[in-house]
C-alpha cells in the first residue's frame, strides 16, 4: 500500500478480532452446540495491527473509509482514526438474521457486524446517508467464509463513492467490493495475501466484464409463416 497514490475511498472487510476468531474456533472444534464449522483460514486482526492500518488509511485516502469489523475492535478502530484527524461517525450495523457462522461459539451467535465510517474534516458534505444495512432475501451467496454479499457491497459503494472514483480494498478476499465497483462504474484497486483467493477474485470480475454474444440468431419470420399455413396432417 505504501506505493499507492491517494485514493478516493477505502472500502474493506479485514479479519475480525482475536476474540471473534477464538469463538469461531471453539465452535469448529465441536462446541456445546456440536456444530461442525470450517476453519476461517486466516489470522485475526490484533489491536496493534488495527491501529497501524488506521494510520495508513488516513494517509492515503482523500474521502470516505468504510471499515467492517466486530464489536470488539470497533472502539479501537474509531479511536485510531480519530487520532489521525479523521471525523468518525457512530458505527453502522449490518444486520443479518439467522446467521450462525462467522461470529459464533459458546453462546448466542451475533447477527450484527459493525461498519466504522470516517471522512476527512475538509471533505465536502454528502448529506444524510443510511443508518445501517439489513440483509435481504438471497443475501447468503458469498464467495468465501467471512465474505460479504454482493447486494450489501453494491449499496455501500453507491453510498460512499461517486461514478469514476477509485476505491481501494486492501483485503480483497472473494472480490465482492471489486465486482460492485465494476457494476457501478468505479475503479478498484484490490490487494489480497492469499494467491488462490486473489486469482478467484480476478476471474470473478473478468467473467462479469466479459462481452456477451452480440450475434444472437433471430427467428426466421418466413419459416414461422409457412408453419402456420402448412399445419401438420391430422392423425389417422
Amino acid at each position: 500500500m505504501a506505493e499507492l497514490d491517494l485514493v478516493d475511498a477505502i472500502i474493506t472487510d479485514p479479519p475480525y478480532s482475536e476474540r471473534t476468531h477464538k469463538g469461531h474456533d471453539a465452535g469448529a472444534c465441536g462446541g456445546r452446540d456440536k456444530a461442525k464449522r470450517a476453519a476461517l483460514g486466516y489470522q485475526a486482526l490484533s489491536e496493534v495491527a488495527a491501529k497501524d492500518l488506521a494510520a495508513r488509511f488516513a494517509g492515503m485516502c482523500s474521502g470516505w473509509t468504510v471499515w467492517m469489523t466486530d464489536h470488539t475492535l470497533a472502539p479501537t478502530i474509531m479511536q485510531a482514526l480519530e487520532k489521525q484527524g479523521r471525523y468518525v461517525f457512530a458505527p453502522l450495523p449490518f444486520y443479518q438474521p439467522g446467521r450462525s457462522v462467522r461470529l459464533s461459539g459458546d453462546g448466542p451467535c451475533s447477527w450484527t457486524d459493525w461498519i466504522v465510517v470516517s471522512r476527512t474534516a475538509a471533505q465536502m458534505r454528502w448529506g444524510t446517508l443510511r443508518g445501517g444495512y439489513i440483509a435481504g432475501e438471497g443475501w447468503n451467496d458469498k464467495q468465501r467464509m467471512g465474505g460479504k454479499p454482493l447486494p450489501l457491497m453494491l449499496q455501500i459503494v453507491e453510498d460512499y463513492t461517486r461514478h469514476g472514483q477509485t476505491v481501494l480494498d486492501p483485503f480483497l478476499g472473494g472480490g465482492t467490493t471489486a465486482l460492485a465497483c465494476y457494476k457501478l462504474g468505479r475503479k478498484c484497486i484490490g490487494i489480497e495475501i492469499d494467491p488462490e483467493a486473489f486469482e478467484r477474485a480476478c476471474r470473478r470480475v473478468d467473467e462479469a466484464a466479459r462481452q456477451p454474444d452480440m450475434f444472437v440468431k433471430q427467428p426466421d419470420p418466413k419459416a414461422e409463416q409457412l408453419s402456420m399455413l402448412d399445419p401438420s396432417p391430422a392423425p389417422r
